[in-house]
């Protein structure tokens, strides 16, 4: 194995105190605070343990859908008034509720879809798997894992060391992602 590579250290840890701690005995590494994060079975709130700073893209992009999924919906109404048309009194008409309902019912089913297949995406269930994922199952009993994404070597040993001096149990490095 080659000196740099990619590797990610997991600890688990009885409570929120410890893996705090250890956290910031982690961050006083010469790590960066993107690299290290939590996994737990129950939400904690941003800063208990780690911070996460990355933007949140995913509602702008459901919303981008709905556009295009209302616009989808009305120029389906439309073509359907062309090409069937509704004579009354001599002339076709084009009735706007109708139109407006297929719209709203074509944006809410692509924001559907949207949510889906990004909320898929962001977990990493289905075809958008890139790469082994790491987890313990101790996890589903109340552990706390905290993740440290390191390079093999120095940092790997020293990331190892912050986390059992910190109360860390079955702290492990292993090849994967965050």
């Amino acid at each position: 194995m080659m000196a740099g590579e990619p590797r990610v250290v997991i600890g688990l840890f009885d409570s929120v105190e410890k893996a705090s701690q250890a956290a910031h005995a982690l961050l006083s590494l010469p790590l960066p605070e993107e690299n290290v994060t939590t996994i737990s079975s129950v939400p904690l709130p941003d800063g208990a343990v780690t911070r996460d700073r990355r933007p949140i893209r995913f509602p702008w992009i459901v919303v981008v859908f709905w556009l295009a999924g209302a616009l989808g919906g009305l120029a389906l109404t439309l073509v359907t008034y062309q090409v069937y048309p509704m004579i009354t009194a001599g002339k076709p008409i084009n009735t706007v509720p109708p139109a407006i309902i297929v719209s709203f019912e074509g944006g809410m089913f692509a924001a559907l879809i949207a949510t889906l297949v990004l909320g898929f995406r962001s977990i990493g269930l289905g075809p958008f798997r890139s790469g082994r994922k790491v987890f313990d199952r101790r996890i589903h009993e109340g552990r706390i894992a905290l993740c440290a994404r390191v390079d093999t070597g120095d940092q790997e040993r020293l990331a190892i060391e912050a986390m059992n001096a910190s109360g860390g149990d079955a702290v492990r490095a292993e090849e994967g992602e965050l």
